[in-house]
């Protein structure tokens, strides 16, 4: 028993020690910079998928209507029950520039990446009767809550100069909710709170595999060339597979499509609500981790394919993340059985106990400093901020039990982040404004 804890601590200790040094490096390599002029003849077309999103998608839609007039935007109704498809065809029947493209049972409601697949094969067939040249089309995927700026277009149009660029992910930012804070909020506010670090730090990470090409798309606020998509139809492969990380996995299949393709990050920010509640925020994280799991038959593909060997660990290292996940956890939960049994794991000196203890809490504590330096939080933000890190932890923990639960027992539910309705004017939060809405 005692080897097998020594073991396990070890394991533990190793992947500790990868943690900090990813975290260091994302601290600290600057971001590469871009050779590739601005390409400005890029049409976009802005695709929303949509399950009774009422509240808030005509906000959505008008917004990117003030943004880019020049563009389309197609709302993929996936057979909401609300008043969604009403909405959008009123948006429709005033503006040539709005689509409602409409999936009805039994073919809806299957996921996101299926009713994405279904709506840009349409898009596509549209396309070439018009004679488009499908290397300056671009599909921009924003959820039903999305708001943008017109920064992001342009920045996505210097990113997409390069040829070789088949995709390019913005940055994501939470809207805060506007409520006054209230015990009854407490927990909410904090996930909400958290959330927006969590996609501060995650900008840092994209950015450094930004130098291997490899960033992670992650649905709200990707782009992807029309003429990869219609390649991957041509080869008879989904753009967007059927996982519960469809987004993530469609990053994957442009590397692998070819190895000279590239994934691009972008900085301006596409913003959206978070999810102030604990049972919602469990479940949509549980979700994220079952589709990492969904994703584990990729490895073969890519130890196979002439993926450099960076862009290979890189998407191995988040592959595996579940599983080192649960390393950790055992870590912990068998602390108890150890003090019952009398066994023991890795003992490590006082010095080096205290040393891992410091990392641990530097690295938390870097990334407030450097939320705090960029949002500008009075010091009542910066202690409530501090305080929420462990509400978050213990949110991310009872996710990876459910997400290995519903892995293990076949349950493939797409379940959908549920939305509330935001007053006029936007909301609030440290450095987290909406982009105008047109209203």
């Amino acid at each position: 028993m005692t080897n097998f804890f020594t073991a396990l601590d070890l394991i533990g200790l190793i992947l500790l020690c990868f943690y900090s040094f990813q975290m260091l490096l994302a601290a600290l390599l600057p971001k590469p910079r871009r050779s590739a002029p601005a390409d400005p003849g890029l049409r976009f077309t802005f695709l929303i998928p949509a399950l009774n999103e009422a509240q808030v998608i005509e906000a959505t839609v008008r917004n990117l209507r003030l943004v880019s007039p020049g563009d389309r935007v197609a709302v993929i109704d996936d057979g909401s029950d609300d008043a969604t498809a009403v909405l959008v065809s009123a948006l429709a029947a005033s503006d040539p520039g709005v689509l409602l493209l409409r999936r009805v049972a039994p073919e809806a409601r299957q996921g996101k990446g299926k009713a994405l697949n279904w709506a840009v094969t349409e898009l596509l067939a549209g396309l070439r009767a018009e004679g488009a040249d499908l290397s300056r089309e671009v599909f921009a995927v924003i959820d039903a809550d999305g708001r943008i700026g017109p920064e992001l277009l342009a920045e996505a149009r210097r990113a997409l100069g390069d040829r070789q660029v088949m995709g390019a992910q913005a940055r994501v930012r939470i809207r805060q909710s506007a409520q006054r804070l209230q015990p009854a909020n407490l927990i909410g506010r904090m996930l909400e709170q958290q959330q927006d670090v969590e996609f501060f730090i995650t900008r840092h990470l994209q950015v450094l595999r930004s130098h291997w090409h490899t960033a992670a798309l992650c649905g709200n606020g990707q782009f992807m060339r029309a003429s990869y998509v219609a390649e991957q139809f041509a080869r008879g492969v989904d753009p967007w597979p059927d996982v519960l990380l469809e987004d993530f996995a469609s990053g994957l299949e442009v590397r692998l499509a070819q190895p000279a393709h590239r994934l691009a990050f972008l900085e301006h920010p596409v913003t959206q609500q978070g999810l102030p509640d604990l049972r919602r925020f469990t479940r949509q994280r549980a979700r994220w981790t079952q589709g990492t799991l969904q994703c584990l038959p990729y490895l073969g593909r890519l130890w196979r394919t002439g993926v450099p060997l960076l862009a290979r660990l890189d998407f191995t290292y988040f592959i595996l993340g579940p599983w080192f996940n649960v390393v950790i956890v055992l870590t912990l939960l068998t602390q108890p059985l150890r003090w019952a049994t009398g066994a023991h794991g890795l003992i490590l000196s006082p010095e080096v106990g205290l040393t891992v203890s410091l990392l641990n809490l530097g690295l938390q504590l870097n990334w407030l400093i450097r939320y705090q330096l960029e949002n500008r939080m009075p010091a009542g933000r910066v202690l409530f901020t501090a305080a929420s890190f462990p509400v978050y932890g213990f949110a991310l923990f009872l996710s990876l039990p459910l997400a290995f639960k519903n892995h293990f027992t076949g349950r493939r539910t797409w379940d959908k982040s549920a939305r509330h309705a935001e007053p006029e004017g936007g909301t609030r939060g440290p450095g987290v404004n909406a982009a105008p809405s047109g209203d």
